[in-house]
């Protein structure tokens, strides 16, 4: 019995089977070994230094004066907005927010619409970011865009004593700097979970009834 195992091991299918798989194996290796993971492209090295130089730069601020930023709102909010705002493009984050309420409504909604977001998402920014102070931050796997310009870099924070979680930031470049025009943060994309809500909102109240809730609840 054991010959007769061994004689159809030794005999083809099997042989030539065994002979793929090692093949695949030799070739798998040399490939890995030939071409390890490929060096990041100019811009995604520089988009995601940005990225990691204006986290880095924020929850360092906010361990350092946590204690100030805990009772005053108003400090806390100003710093947000020194720091953040420059570095996200408003405007096309307000656009793909709006999604095809953007193409209807007239430049004095826009106007307002754009104010009024990018002053709620700095509140919100300033609370959710209290509890993230002292966190460490390091560089992902970030890639190109397929439309050039544009870049995914991926980061994750580790808060103190806490586990890691993924924040990927979708940037474009303006002029000679790159600029987030969407954040995704363990999974949650902020642009889909925003414009959801505000389409059902749109269609059920208006553009402008939405506009006039944000600009309400920033007062």
């Amino acid at each position: 019995m054991t010959q007769v195992k061994a004689k159809l091991i030794s005999s083809s299918p099997f042989k030539s089977f065994g002979v793929f798989v090692l093949s695949t194996l030799l070739f798998l290796t040399l490939i890995f070994i030939t071409n390890p993971v490929a060096a990041k492209t100019p811009d995604v090295d520089v988009a995601e230094k940005r990225v990691i130089a204006v986290t880095s730069r924020i929850v360092d601020m906010l361990e350092k004066n946590k204690a100030q930023y805990s009772n005053d709102k108003n400090a806390l909010n100003a710093m947000v907005k020194r720091e953040v705002l420059p570095f996200i493009d408003f405007n096309a984050m307000s656009k793909l927010t709006l999604g095809k309420h953007w193409r209807t409504a007239s430049p004095e909604q826009r106007n307002r619409f754009v104010n009024a977001f990018r002053g709620m998402l700095v509140r919100s920014y300033a609370k959710a970011m209290i509890n993230y102070s002292g966190s460490k931050i390091r560089a992902g796997n970030s890639v190109p865009n397929k439309k050039p310009g544009y870049v995914l870099a991926r980061t994750l924070v580790t808060p103190k004593g806490r586990s890691a979680i993924s924040a990927n930031y979708s940037l474009r470049k303006v002029g000679n700097d790159w600029k987030a025009y969407n954040v995704e943060i363990a999974g949650v994309n902020l642009i889909t979970n925003f414009r959801t809500n505000f389409t059902r909102e749109v269609s059920a109240k208006g553009l402008n009834a939405l506009i006039a809730r944000i600009e309400k609840a920033g007062k």
